[in-house]
C-alpha cells in the first residue's frame, strides 16, 4: 500500500481522516512549523524550508520516489508545492499549471476573463505606490491584496491617492498581518509591500451580497455544487462581531445560477478531481462577478454544514481522493436550511466562555464547538479559527432568512468575556 504525502502545516483534518481509513501517511511541514506540530503527530514527518523552496522540494521528491503513491493538501499556500512534487514524481493529480491557475489570482482572473466569465478588472504591481498609476485605468477606490493570498488576509481597500500615501506613511503596508504561530511566517501574512510574488490591484466593487459555492469533482465533472450566502461579505465580516453563512438550494433560482457559474469557472481552470470553493459577488447594481475560486474545500464551518445538510462526510471523501480511492457519494438532503456562525473574540485575556453543552441546548442548534478557554488571549489570531472566532455553531431553520436571522443570538450565546488590556500596561 503506497503512502500519501500530505503537505500540512496547521490543518490535521486530511491526515487524520487518512489514518482513520487505515491508510499510511507521511506529513510534510515547513521547518518553522515542525516544532509546533511534531510532538503531537502520530505519523512520520519530513520538512522543507518553505513551500517555495523548489530545490529542496525537488530533492524531497527524488528521495521519496517509489515510496509515495499520492500527494495531497487542503492548504491553499501549499497547493503549488504539492503539484510540483506530484509532477516531479510523475504521479496522477492536479498539474503545476492547473495549480497555478487556482492559486495565482492574476493568472486565475486572466484565464476566467478570456473565457467570458465576469471578474473584477485587475493589474499586478511590484510596489504599493504603483497602485496610483493603476487607478488611472480602474479608478478609485482600489482593492490591494497579495497575488497568492487567501481568506481575505492582507486585503486593503484604498479610497484615493491621498489615502494610499497616508497608509504608506503610517507603515500599514510594511507591517506583517497578525497571525497565530501556525500561520506566522507564511508569505501571505508578510507586509503587502514585501510580497514576493507581487501585489494584485483590483477594481473595487460595491458588493450587495457575497456567496460561496463548494463543489466536489470527479473526472472533470462536479458531483455537487452547493451554494451558500454569507451573513456578511467576508471582507466586511472580518471586522464584524460574527462570521457565518447559510446553504441554499442548488437546483433552482439563484442557487442554480451560482452552481452553473462555479462549474464554468472550475472547468476553465482545469479542475478534474478534487474540491473547489468559489466566491461570487452580486453588486448593488445587480451585476455578478466571480471573485476567486480555490482548489480546496471551503473553510469556516462550511464543510460541516454540508455534512449536516446532505449527510456526507467531507473529510472522509477528501481522504479517499487523497489516497486514490473512488468515493461513493450520495446526497441525502435534510428538509429545511442549514447554516453556521461564530462570534469573534475581542482582544484581551479570555475570562469566560460558554460550554458546548450550553450552546447545543437551544432549539435549532445542530451542534457547536468551542475553540477558546479562559486564560487564552483573544483577538484575530487567538483561537486559531478563521477571523479569531470562539467556535462554530451549526443552525437549522425552515428558510435561509430564518437561519440568517438566528445567527446574532447564536453568537451571543457564547458569552465571551475578556479582560481588556490597559493601554500602556506591561503584558
Amino acid at each position: 500500500m503506497k503512502t500519501t504525502l500530505v503537505l500540512a502545516n496547521h490543518m490535521p483534518q486530511l491526515e487524520a481522516a487518512l489514518t482513520t481509513l487505515g491508510k499510511p501517511v507521511l506529513v510534510c511541514l515547513t521547518s518553522a512549523h515542525a516544532e509546533l506540530r511534531s510532538p503531537q503527530l502520530p505519523y512520520p514527518m519530513v520538512t522543507v524550508p518553505s513551500w517555495d523552496a523548489f530545490a529542496q522540494l525537488t530533492a524531497l521528491a527524488d528521495r521519496l520516489r517509489g515510496q509515495i503513491g499520492h500527494v495531497a493538501t487542503r492548504y491553499e499556500g501549499a497547493i503549488i508545492a504539492a503539484a510540483f512534487i506530484r509532477q516531479r514524481m510523475g504521479l496522477a493529480g492536479q498539474t503545476l499549471d492547473e495549480a497555478i491557475g487556482f492559486v495565482d489570482k492574476s493568472v486565475m482572473k486572466t484565464r476566467l476573463r478570456r473565457a467570458g466569465i465576469p471578474v473584477a478588472g485587475h493589474q499586478v504591481v511590484t510596489r504599493v505606490g504603483d497602485a496610483a498609476t493603476v487607478a488611472k485605468t480602474l479608478g478609485w477606490p482600489l482593492v490591494l491584496k497579495p497575488r497568492k493570498g487567501f481568506a481575505s488576509v492582507n486585503t486593503h481597500i484604498v479610497a484615493s491617492k491621498q489615502e494610499l500615501a497616508e497608509y504608506e506613511a503610517d507603515g500599514i503596508f510594511t507591517r506583517p498581518v497578525p497571525a497565530s504561530p501556525f500561520y506566522r511566517g507564511e508569505p501571505a501574512f508578510a507586509g503587502l509591500a514585501h510580497q514576493p510574488d507581487g501585489i494584485v490591484v483590483e477594481q473595487y466593487l460595491q458588493i450587495a451580497e457575497e456567496y460561496h459555492i463548494d463543489g466536489l469533482w470527479l473526472g472533470g465533472k462536479p458531483v455537487y455544487q452547493i451554494p451558500g450566502l454569507y451573513h456578511l461579505p467576508p471582507l466586511k465580516g472580518m471586522s464584524s462581531p460574527l462570521l457565518g453563512s447559510v446553504l441554499l438550494e442548488s437546483t433552482y433560482g439563484v442557487g442554480a445560477f451560482l452552481a452553473d457559474l462555479a462549474t464554468r469557472a472550475g472547468t476553465v481552470l482545469g479542475m478534474r478531481t478534487g474540491f473547489t470553493h468559489t466566491e461570487v459577488m452580486r453588486t448593488v447594481d445587480d451585476r455578478w462577478y466571480v471573485g476567486e475560486i480555490a482548489a480546496r474545500p471551503g473553510g469556516g464551518g462550511i464543510q460541516q454544514a454540508i455534512g449536516f445538510a446532505y449527510g456526507i462526510d467531507v473529510p472522509t471523501i477528501h481522504a479517499q481522493l487523497a489516497c486514490g480511492a473512488q468515493p461513493q457519494v450520495r446526497l441525502d438532503p435534510r428538509p429545511g436550511y442549514v447554516g453556521w456562525c461564530g462570534p469573534a473574540v475581542p482582544s484581551g485575556r479570555v475570562v469566560h466562555v460558554a460550554s458546548r453543552e450550553q450552546l447545543v441546548a437551544y432549539p435549532g442548534v445542530l451542534d457547536a464547538t468551542v475553540a477558546i478557554a479562559p486564560g487564552q488571549m483573544g483577538g484575530p489570531t487567538g483561537s486559531g479559527l478563521w477571523g479569531g472566532l470562539a467556535g462554530y455553531t451549526w443552525l437549522h431553520g425552515d428558510s435561509a432568512a430564518h437561519v440568517l436571522s438566528t445567527m446574532g443570538a447564536a453568537a451571543a450565546r457564547y458569552q465571551v468575556g475578556v479582560l481588556r488590556p490597559v493601554a500602556g500596561a506591561r503584558s
